[in-house]
């Protein structure tokens, strides 16, 4: 359509390209530009103070172009000048990192079997206080009146370490006593072996073999086997056995004792342990046996 009624007088046609390079040129002073939404949460984390996520993040990222950049001074001011990160806050975050790693639980754990190791690999790491102030070193076995039967004690040296060798029994040491392997030559009373007998145990295990000799003979021992091998049974007959002997020889009077001593490292041990020993005490008595006593003793909240 053309409605020409002069020169002066033309319609003027607006398009809408130009209508809209009108309204952008008005909306240039109000243009924000496009924040990535990545670096837009690294900024809400910086509000918010979580600088260790954002430090992570940020080594994540360095990591491969840390491999052709090997100044680590480098990578960490462009961390803090990306992030707008404080050289103290900077410094702060990665102290509390390296604190962090340093004293992990695993690590911790590390620390103190070591020194555990160290203090008994000590000469003088299993004397008592008052030995170490005196000088008292024990260095003569406990005198007993128990002795192997005659065949054991006749028995060749090459016979003994078959046994073990047989039994995978690993000894150090002096004068090693021979090792038993069953309990009637072991010269436990009747009691005792009724006891071993309602518990179904007919034979001992190879820590029992060499372990309760021994012990009987009042060596020092330290036995290591694994759980369930009856290491338990290596002190708690040999010290009833003591215990026996001295009750028969000289009976124990009011507020004498205790003749041994026994400690565990948890209650539920400490609890086994003494249903164990009145298991044992309570055949003796049946046998005709003077009574041995045993106390229970559990300490803590």
């Amino acid at each position: 359509m053309s409605n020409t009624t002069g020169d002066n007088n033309l319609p003027i046609k607006r398009y809408r390209r130009d209508e809209k390079s009108s309204e952008s040129e008005e909306d240039v002073d109000n243009y924000e530009p496009y924040i990535p939404v990545k670096e837009r949460k690294k900024q809400k984390l910086l509000k918010l103070g979580r600088l260790g996520q954002v430090a992570a993040e940020a080594a994540a990222e360095t990591k491969s172009s840390s491999d052709n950049d090997p100044d680590d001074d480098a990578s960490q001011e462009e961390w803090g000048r990306r992030y707008n990160v404080s050289l103290l806050d900077q410094h702060s975050e990665l102290k509390r990192l390296a604190e962090a790693r340093a004293l992990s639980a695993a690590e911790r754990q590390a620390r103190e079997e070591q020194h555990i190791l160290e203090s008994v690999a000590q000469s003088k790491a299993l004397m008592g206080v008052a030995e170490l102030a005196k000088g008292i070193q024990y260095e003569e076995p406990i005198k007993t009146s128990w002795k192997p039967p005659r065949c054991i004690l006749e028995r060749p040296p090459e016979k003994n370490d078959l046994i073990r060798q047989q039994l995978r029994i690993l000894v150090e040491g002096e004068d090693v006593p021979p090792p038993i392997r069953t309990f009637q030559h072991m010269k436990f009373p009747k009691g005792i072996l009724r006891g071993l007998e309602e518990k179904g145990i007919k034979k001992p295990t190879p820590i029992q073999v060499q372990g309760i000799p021994a012990v009987l003979s009042g060596r020092d021992m330290i036995g290591i086997a694994f759980t369930g091998s009856g290491k338990t049974l290596v002190f708690i007959l040999p010290i009833i056995m003591m215990c026996l002997e001295q009750e028969i020889k000289m009976p124990f009077i009011r507020n004498e004792g205790p003749y041994g001593l026994i400690i565990c490292p948890s209650r539920e041990l400490a609890k086994q342990t003494h249903d164990i020993i009145l298991h044992f005490v309570k055949h003796i008595k049946l046998s005709g046996n003077p009574e041995i006593r045993s106390c229970l003793a559990i300490g803590g909240n």
